[in-house]
């Protein structure tokens, strides 16, 4: 257990009053030599008074320390009057000098010692004038000597003292940043940290200002704690060298008070200044930086409890900086799984886009967000399959993959981005702004990137943690895009002809359904053709039913060559074609229907070597009216359809 710093004092002023007692025993020796002589009774009038001064001075430890240095001198004269009553050189009373030594030991450095030697050398010769006696140079000799060691063994004995009051006020404060902390480890708040660990420095080390620097991930000042004087704004905190060690910066260094910081402290009426590096292992945090009005000697002394409150803050950054990525990592847990479960739950790829939107949104301040994915067989382009822009959701389009563009080289390469204040800029299809931060991620599924994913603001810059998060969210977004792909993809088998390719007529109900709503909230017009052939039967007999199928494919080719883009068509059943037509009325209805009849008719296909077969369609012709359901609109072009086959076939009719 350690001992109150109280202890020191009271034992040096037990060491004052034993010096003082031996110096009032020394005096009673003297005055007992003295017994005889004329000068008796005022040695003895000095005794008593010494006493008194002692009685006065017992319980001022300080005062009586220098009054027991200055009575050194007294003891000189004293010893002198002495032997020269007691007999000059033939008293023996010159021994008396020697308890000046322990005096000397106690007060004075060695270079006062041999100053002693030569007080003592002059005050016995002109005690006993027997200054060409070889009996006194040889006893002031052995004095001088004795003087000599007794000065040598007090300056090691003061210099142990002091190593052992510092060592043990290293121990106290050892102790008293260990209690520190202890009570600060559960503290969630850094200003209240930092502000009890740099108000603890400036008591510990007796500074006027302590304050700490922290720096960001790109190791550039980002943040001060400053205690002892308010905090500036707006004020360059960088100090050129960065400190290694502790280093004291005193007031001739006018080169590292020129760092604008620096030269506030300076300002301030600091003379010193103390910086240190805090680190935990490779880790660097910042540094901490102690400024007194006093010399550079005064921080120089404290080196060792800079240092340690130095290990002292970094341990705790360290702790603080563990307690925040461990709460970092369960709120991204967190996060994720109520992402997993919004995502998973669209097998829609444009609702699914808008979950990822909706989740991102959630923790980044965002103005754009994008889903852009590669087209199947075509590495030279890609799909912007979900674009938001300032508020505004854009249509689908397509994109050359551009690997020196922003979106093209995460596709390319497969690496994260983060680009902030026009770092490179570029701008999107939307708003058409060049936005602040921007991060892009790739969409990667088991090695394969099947895209990228980018979440961009116009009002703020994003750091590496914004990156990470949305990889973290990009990571569950490509199992649950992936998984919307293949649904697609079986949405897309299951609704598509094997044979011809075209869609089948569960796709034709359904999109014929979302066609007359179109229609009837549009008041626009909308047709039908029924397409059927007349020479499947035929052909099937005489060929085959695989020369049918090449038959029915070359009709669905012609119809895809002889209609529009909007329009839609399908292979409803057997021998059976459907059209969709938005926007047509029934003469452009039939005119479409005879270009198909005649781009049939005109044009044979080669079966074998020697045959090419011929074949006609019969088309009929319906238009929407208000009030018709989607099966009537299919019977009225069913009923016209089979009033072209009644006709003679190879005609085009339309529905009355």
């Amino acid at each position: 257990m350690l001992r109150p710093a109280s202890v020191y004092t009271m034992n040096r002023g037990r060491f004052h009053h034993l010096v003082f007692s031996l110096r009032a025993l020394l005096w009673v020796i003297a005055a007992l030599f003295a017994i005889g002589h004329p000068y008796d009774t005022a040695i003895w009038i000095s005794w008593f008074g010494l006493l008194a001064i002692g009685a006065f001075l017992w319980n001022r430890h300080n005062w009586l320390s220098t009054v027991n240095q200055i009575f050194i001198v007294i003891d000189f004269i004293l010893i002198s009057v002495a032997i020269r009553l007691g007999g000059g050189l033939s008293s023996n009373i010159y021994i008396l000098y020697g308890a000046e030594a322990l005096f000397l030991t106690a007060y004075e450095t060695l270079r006062y010692s041999a100053g002693g030697s030569i007080a003592v050398v002059l005050a016995y010769g002109l005690a006993t004038g027997a200054w060409d006696s070889r009996l006194f140079w040889w006893r002031m000799a052995t004095m001088g000597v004795f003087l000599l060691a007794a000065g040598g063994l007090g300056r090691e004995y003061r210099t142990t003292r002091t190593r052992g009051r510092e060592n043990q006020a290293k121990l106290q404060q050892l102790s008293q940043l260990r209690v520190l902390q202890d009570s600060i480890v559960q503290e969630q708040d850094m200003e209240v940290v930092m502000s009890r660990l740099l108000e603890e420095s400036r008591e510990m080390t007796r500074s006027d200002v302590a304050y700490f620097v922290r720096l960001d991930a790109a190791k550039r000042p980002h943040e001060l704690f400053i205690q002892g004087l308010p905090k500036p704004t707006g004020i360059d905190l960088s100090i050129g060298a960065f400190p290694n060690e502790v280093r004291v910066i005193g007031s001739h260094d006018e080169a590292d008070w020129e760092a604008p910081f620096h030269a506030l402290l300076r300002n301030s009426g600091m003379r010193s200044l103390a910086l240190v590096p805090l680190r935990q292992e490779d880790l660097l945090y910042g540094w901490m930086g102690l400024a007194t009005i006093q010399g550079q000697e005064t921080l120089e002394m404290q080196e060792f409890i800079i240092q340690s409150l130095a290990d002292v803050i970094s341990t705790q950054l360290r702790y603080q900086e563990s307690q925040s990525v461990a709460a970092k990592r369960g709120q991204l847990l967190a996060i994720l799984e109520r992402v997993g479960r919004i995502v998973n739950r669209n097998l829609e790829m444009g609702q699914l886009s808008r979950s990822l939107h909706q989740a991102v949104a959630e923790v980044l301040e965002i103005d754009v967000f994008f889903v852009a994915l590669r087209l199947p067989d075509d590495p030279h382009n890609f799909l912007m399959q979900y674009l938001w822009d300032d508020g505004e959701e854009y249509p689908p389009e397509v994109y050359a993959v551009e690997p020196d563009g922003l979106t093209g080289s995460v596709i390319t390469t497969g690496e994260p981005l983060i680009l902030n204040g026009g770092d490179r800029g570029g701008t999107l299809t939307g708003s058409n702004k060049e936005p602040l931060g921007m991060l892009f991620v790739p969409l990667i599924h088991e090695g394969r990137v099947l895209g990228a994913m980018s979440a961009q603001s116009y009002r703020i810059v994003y750091d590496p943690d914004h990156l990470e998060f949305l990889s973290a969210i990009a990571s569950q977004a490509s199992i649950a895009i992936r998984n919307a792909q293949m649904y697609q993809q079986t949405q897309e088998i299951a609704l598509t002809d094997y044979l011809t390719g075209l869609g089948n007529s569960r796709r034709f109900n359904m999109v014929l359904q979302s066609a007359i709503e179109m229609t009837t909230e549009k008041r626009q017009p909308l047709s039908l053709l029924l397409i059927d052939s007349d020479s499947l039967k035929a052909i099937n007999d005489q060929f085959g039913h695989r020369a049918g199928d090449l038959h029915l494919q070359r009709v669905a080719q012609a119809i895809r060559e002889c209609i529009r883009e909007d329009d839609l068509a399908f292979r409803y059943a057997g021998d059976e074609f459907v059209v969709i037509l938005p926007k047509s009325s029934i003469q452009e209805a039939v005119q479409v229907g005879d270009r198909i009849r005649q781009e049939i008719e005109a044009h044979r296909f080669q079966w074998s070597d020697t045959v090419l077969l011929t074949s006609t369609i019969s088309v009929g012709a319906a238009s929407f009216r208000s009030g018709m359901t989607a099966d009537m609109l299919f019977q009225a072009a069913d009923r016209a359809m089979y009033l072209a086959k009644q006709s003679g076939k190879n005609q085009v009719a339309a529905a009355q």
